[in-house]
């Protein structure tokens, strides 16, 4: 599962934008080279509907918080989490691609005179949030290119984000383009797993190896589609011995099969004389 559609994401980084300013009833937001109001307790109340599960209200509550300010990047953002957790992709896509925009023209404005609102590593690190739950997005909705465009961008912005890596490992295999693919699955195992020799597993003891699982099987498939069978079977080995689950019987299958046509027919060997 795609690890950067947790909601408690969104939450955190809030408090990174946010500064109340002296009237209770309004709060001042930067964002790049901006800065304008929201209504305060129109932003809790979305927060807490939003961590509260209920996921519609919380929608309801955001856009009103929006109709007084479009351009809060976060609060689009979040709309955008929520339609994705309900699976509603096509609105999910519309309120992230909304975001970027303008986050992105936040951050362009800085310059010539107009100083950064916000300190740059948090507007670099919020515009990498939203452009990578937008590929992922795109990548769901079967829009390959576009999450190309959109991921690249990320990892732009955030090349240590593994779920990046393992997003365009996926839009790559998609396009049939196995060697940038199989890169950017190197990466993202990289990047999860944390090698650990005093331990039984090998990793450290905080990897999630749920996730470092998943990894791993995307990886090993990028080798089935290079024909690289010892590489792939690696890989799944590795899911069983250090992360203590399976692999799907379809993909063993095709690297089995794989295996077994790899295999030089008998008689092949032949001698001379």
């Amino acid at each position: 599962m795609n690890a950067t559609k947790k909601l408690a994401t969104a939450v955190c980084l809030l408090s990174v934008f946010v500064l109340m300013t002296a009237c209770s009833s309004s709060m001042s937001i930067k964002q790049g080279g901006e800065e304008f109001g929201i209504k305060a307790d129109k932003y809790y109340e979305a927060l807490k509907l939003q961590d509260d599960a209920d996921y519609f209200e919380s929608i309801r509550a955001w856009s009103e918080v929006l109709e007084d300010e479009p351009r809060f990047a976060q609060g689009q953002f979040n709309i955008g989490l929520i339609y994705d957790m309900l699976n509603m992709v096509p609105e999910a896509i519309e309120h992230y691609e909304l975001a970027v925009q303008v986050a992105e023209e936040s951050r362009d404005l800085i310059g010539n005179g107009n100083e950064a609102r916000e300190n740059s590593a948090d507007t670099k690190a919020s515009i990498a949030l939203y452009n990578a739950h937008l590929g992922a997005a795109y990548l769901r909705g079967g829009l390959i290119d576009e999450a190309i465009t959109a991921l690249v961008k990320a990892e732009t912005d955030d090349q240590f984000n593994p779920a990046i890596h393992y997003n365009l490992a996926a839009a790559f295999m998609a396009k049939g383009n196995y060697e940038v693919a199989l890169k950017q699955a190197d990466i993202a195992v990289d990047l999860v797993a944390k090698p650990d020799s005093k331990t039984t597993s090998g990793l450290a003891s905080d990897v999630d190896t749920d996730r470092l699982a998943a990894y791993l099987l995307r990886q090993g498939k990028c080798h089935i589609a290079r024909a690289e069978w010892e590489k792939a079977k690696a890989c799944f080995d590795r899911i069983v011995a250090q992360c203590h689950g399976t692999v799907p019987a379809e993909t063993m299958a095709e690297l089995n099969a794989g295996m077994k046509a790899a295999e030089p027919a008998k008689g092949d060997e032949g001698s001379e004389g």
